[in-house]
């Protein structure tokens, strides 16, 4: 029993030097860049789960989940849907449940990751040139075989669940009612995405004692992708892992931090070459949380 990554696409786009374009729905029409061409050409008959992953929803009802299912009634209208809003940490968390529920259900699942990172955070803020949008579709399929996920772990460490945060919900109106001389300006600079430097750092200390704990179960992966969060700290991970001899993928110069999309389209630009080889998939951030699943290709 195995699984196997059948297909996958994926589509950002990154401007260091300029604003992106902003427009309705960006998030929907982020995902169906990627998602799109899997669907031209032709989804399997055992498809059971939509999952989709998002940060930075058009809306929380109706979901990106349910958004899509619309549009593209006719291919996911007999599939059980699942939303995850768990910030960057989600994306590496759809793949693993998809992983999981296709071998389950000897299935086919499809997967949609998308942000559009950048619209999400003030432009005044020192963060927004490091953040693009983009999305990542997939679609991973039951195999009898010795492929598919091996091993996944993922953990959520005390006391760093603010490092970024995204304010809307309840609290919403507090927040309103304090900043409303200020608001009108710069909204995205107290209701988007905004991330705590001091708790990154912590953060991002954890991360090799999580690999070491992590490859106590499956050893050393060929191929290890990171959440491409940003240049300096994609830099510093490198130097941290460059003596345990994988290939460390690090795209994130020219696709910037693509949200809960980035460990995605880093895997779509080497999909050519992941045959045959093991794989750590590794996001972090919202909510302090660490989550990696490692795949036999």
């Amino acid at each position: 029993m195995g699984t196997v990554f059948s297909k996958m696409n994926s589509y950002f786009e990154f401007s260091k030097e300029s604003d992106l374009k902003e427009y309705p729905k960006q998030v929907f029409v982020l995902a169906e860049k990627s998602l799109g061409s899997l669907i031209e050409s032709k989804l399997p008959e055992n498809l059971s789960h939509l999952i989709v992953a998002t940060t930075t929803p058009d809306s929380l009802a109706p979901s990106l989940g349910q958004m899509i299912v619309d549009k593209f009634s006719s291919s996911f209208s007999n599939c059980h849907s699942i939303d995850i809003v768990q910030g960057c940490a989600g994306s590496v968390t759809s793949l693993i449940m998809a992983s999981q529920l296709a071998e389950l259900n000897k299935s086919s699942v499809m997967v949609v990751n998308a942000d559009a990172a950048k619209r999400a955070t003030s432009r005044s803020s020192r963060f927004n040139k490091i953040f693009g949008n983009g999305s990542f579709a997939c679609l991973i399929s039951y195999q009898d075989s010795n492929t598919g996920l091996i091993h996944s772990k993922s953990r959520q460490y005390k006391g760093l669940s603010e490092v970024v945060s995204v304010p809307l919900g309840h609290d919403l109106h507090d927040i309103l009612l304090r900043e409303n001389k200020n608001l009108y300006n710069d909204p995205r600079k107290y209701l988007g995405l905004s991330m705590n430097n001091p708790l990154a750092l912590k953060l991002i200390r954890k991360a090799e004692a999580f690999y070491l704990d992590f490859t106590k179960e499956t050893g050393p992966p060929d191929i290890m992708i990171l959440h491409q969060v940003n240049p300096l700290i994609l830099k510093y991970l490198t130097s941290v892992f460059k003596k345990y001899k994988f290939e460390f993928i690090n795209v994130v110069e020219s696709t910037g931090n693509c949200g809960t999309a980035s460990v995605g389209i880093a895997l779509d630009s080497i999909k050519g070459s992941i045959r045959g080889k093991t794989v750590l998939l590794c996001s972090f951030g919202t909510g302090g949380v660490i989550t990696a699943g490692y795949w036999q290709n």
